[in-house]
């Protein structure tokens, strides 16, 4: 080493490290308040990822359908792992032009950004007025045409709903569009420290693969943080309540085949294997008649009419399980 520095610069940088582990308990004392605790924040965020990945399912299917109305060529929509990063991190993995929707979601403290890569925004717009897809080849511009720009202000506010609906199991919002940029660097709510989660949604279309992005800041669900952490306990518990109701309507709105079966009679085959067109079947007057659902016996009446109809009078119920037909 002595071959590589000089003996003043050596003496230097052992003095150097001296100092450093001279100082050390005092500088941990003075700078320990400046320190951040990333373990606690990384704990609160997992205990949010159940909900978070609800949100992200829902979403994901709402896209799929909602583009599909578009783009009836949609090959797939994919949902990435939700990324948690901060703010310059994402700054810099997505390039302008990109159209960035600001969406406040009230109680959410901070609003929501829902974000579209350059070149899924063109082929959207290129689809809709009957293209192709466009050709291939990228385009270079530092903004979008103002067709463009309507065009996706236009699909931001109806995709809306289907974000209120997606956070719907785990907490009542009403999003509404408030601001629309083509650079993150114009986004005045977000500082590049600032934690977010990011979700990426994959959009597959004829010879393009691009991406939608749902940005969460952590300062919008930290308020929040109890009540999305315990999801699976109260707002679980609502939806299941809204599931079982909507499964009892669907089973009670079901169309089931009941039959009123009035005789039945018993023929050797030989004669059965004769019978022509005007043949006569002979069978007893029907004293009690068996009433059949989906061809399961459940109740006994007798046979009449009523106001001119001919019709069953129920008796009384057969337990399906005591009887064999």
């Amino acid at each position: 080493m002595n071959d590589i520095l000089e003996p003043a610069e050596l003496d230097a940088l052992m003095g150097g490290i001296k100092d450093d582990a001279a100082g050390g308990n005092d500088a941990g004392a003075t700078s320990g308040n400046d320190r951040y605790d990333f373990a606690t924040q990384d704990y609160a965020v997992q205990r949010l990822m159940p909900a978070l990945s609800l949100v992200q399912t829902q979403f994901s299917e709402a896209l799929k359908q909602r583009l599909r109305q578009l783009i009836p060529d949609l090959e797939s929509v994919r949902a990435e792992r939700v990324a948690v990063m901060k703010f310059g991190e994402l700054q810099r993995m997505l390039t302008p032009p990109c159209d960035i929707n600001m969406i406040s979601a009230a109680p959410l403290a901070a609003p929501l950004y829902l974000m579209f890569e350059a070149d899924l925004v063109f082929a959207l717009v290129d689809h809709f007025f009957g293209g192709q897809g466009g050709s291939g080849s990228k385009r270079l511009q530092a903004e979008f045409s103002p067709s463009e720009n309507r065009f996706m202000q236009q699909l931001a506010r109806a995709l809306l709903p289907d974000l209120a609906q997606s956070w719907h199991s785990v907490v009542e919002i009403s999003p509404q569009l408030v601001e629309r940029h083509n650079d993150l660097r114009f986004v005045d709510g977000l500082q590049q420290r600032d934690t977010v989660l990011a979700t990426r949604f994959v959009i597959t279309l004829p010879g393009l693969e691009s991406a939608i992005w749902l940005l969460v800041p952590w300062a919008a669900i930290d308020p929040f943080r109890e009540q999305l952490g315990g999801h699976g306990r109260a707002s679980r518990q609502d939806h299941d309540d809204q599931w079982r109701h909507r499964l009892l309507q669907g089973v009670e709105a079901a169309n089931l085949e009941v039959v009123a079966r009035l005789s039945q009679t018993a023929m050797p085959l030989s004669r059965v294997s004769r019978l022509r067109v005007g043949d006569v079947i002979p069978i007893d007057s029907p004293q009690g008649v068996t009433v059949l659902v989906e061809s399961m016996a459940l109740l006994a009446g007798t046979f009449g009419s009523h106001q001119g109809q001919l019709a069953v009078k129920v008796g009384n119920c057969i337990n399906p399980l005591s009887t064999h037909l």
